[in-house]
């Protein structure tokens, strides 16, 4: 019986001590919220050793809500510039930066000393990802003519081909991601899975006409620098530049002929065309555009072109193909493909970067 008892003993004073320990910083009442006001009112009254030993345990067991902690933490950083503690000033500057990027320090509430100290640090978006709505304007530049009939006029260009109320731009979708450098530079790159369409008519007077279409799948992978320039507290203006990589995924392709003379019609019906293509092309980017910045939030309006570097067809291997050039006497021209984007975007800062500049006036 004593053994049962001593038992009971025991493990009534292991659930006590453990209700207490589990307490330790998760307190959320209304406790911790009067020990913040109090300290408050004892670090305006000068009573700084007071105001430190209230915050540093209040900040250590309760679980505040994030304006009081953010709060909190900067009547602890005040107080210890009061008692002549830098060290632990700058230390908690810092932490309460780091959690809370977005502070506003105003000025005419603190001492010079705190100021500057708070100034030195500077606290910008070090990783966002976003997503971005454009309108695409496709352009193919024809730089070398192929032919397979002398009297058939082969310089007939690629004209985009959309449907429905697109009849000249497209609309597409894409996200992206951001890592910032310091002084306001940033590497950028986004994941594009996109879509061309193009067609070209052959009119051969009184013999035949001729029609070819294609659409081609792409991913493309723009990488590229983009550099701010702030205006004011939230506006930001910037320009970019650098290269993309696409990679032709698909390729389908069907010409038509029809005899004038006869009245007939052929079709080749869906040629898989992604052998006659170059797979891997490349291109250069510049843009420019205007941001704005919510805290972690930023909304962006830009403008962007691309310019081929090499040719997305490959004439030589649509030699290759027998049908095409001697039933219907198609072939490809060299062709770049080139871009104009206006697209909107928006993003979200994942990680924030605070960092002490080491020249600071």
């Amino acid at each position: 019986m004593l053994r049962i008892i001593f038992i009971l003993i025991l493990f009534s004073s292991y659930c006590l001590l453990r209700g207490q320990t589990a307490g330790i910083g998760t307190n959320t009442g209304s406790d911790c919220l009067t020990v913040v006001k109090e300290a408050d009112r004892l670090f305006q009254d000068g009573l700084y050793d007071k105001c430190i030993a209230a915050l540093e345990g209040a900040l250590s067991t309760c679980k505040l809500p994030k304006s009081e902690r953010e709060h909190a933490m900067g009547i602890l950083a005040k107080a210890y510039v009061e008692t002549d503690d830098p060290e632990k000033a700058d230390a908690t500057i810092n932490l309460m930066l780091k959690n809370f990027p977005h502070y506003e320090l105003k000025e005419e509430d603190n001492s010079e000393v705190y100021n500057r100290m708070v100034r030195k640090y500077k606290v910008h978006p070090q990783f966002s990802i976003g997503i971005r709505n454009t309108a695409d304007w496709v352009h193919f530049k024809t730089t070398k003519i192929y032919s397979v009939l002398d009297d058939l006029d082969y310089s007939e260009s690629y004209n985009q081909k959309l449907e429905g109320i697109l009849t000249s731009f497209g609309l597409m979708y894409y996200g992206w991601a951001e890592f910032e450098f310091d002084r306001d530079i940033s590497l950028n790159a986004d994941l594009i899975f996109k879509w061309t369409k193009f067609s070209r008519d052959f009119n051969k007077q009184s013999t035949f006409d001729l029609n070819f279409s294609e659409t081609d799948n792409y991913v493309e992978i723009p990488v590229y620098l983009k550099r701010y320039f702030h205006i004011g507290k939230n506006t930001l203006p910037y320009i970019t530049a650098g290269m993309g990589w696409l990679s032709m995924t698909k390729a389908s392709g069907s010409a038509t002929i029809h005899y004038t003379n006869i009245d007939s019609t052929a079709s080749t019906g869906k040629i898989n065309m992604l052998g006659m293509r170059n797979r891997n092309t490349f291109e250069w980017i510049a843009g420019a555009g205007i941001g704005y910045k919510i805290k972690n939030l930023r909304l962006f309006l830009d403008i962007r072109y691309y310019g081929g570097l090499n040719s997305v067809t490959n004439p030589e291997k649509g030699r290759t193909n027998d049908m095409l050039i001697n039933d219907y006497f198609y072939i490809d021209n060299s062709v770049k493909l080139n871009q104009f984007e206006i697209g909107a975007s928006v993003s979200y800062t994942l990680i924030n970067s605070v960092k002490k500049q080491k020249r600071f006036k």
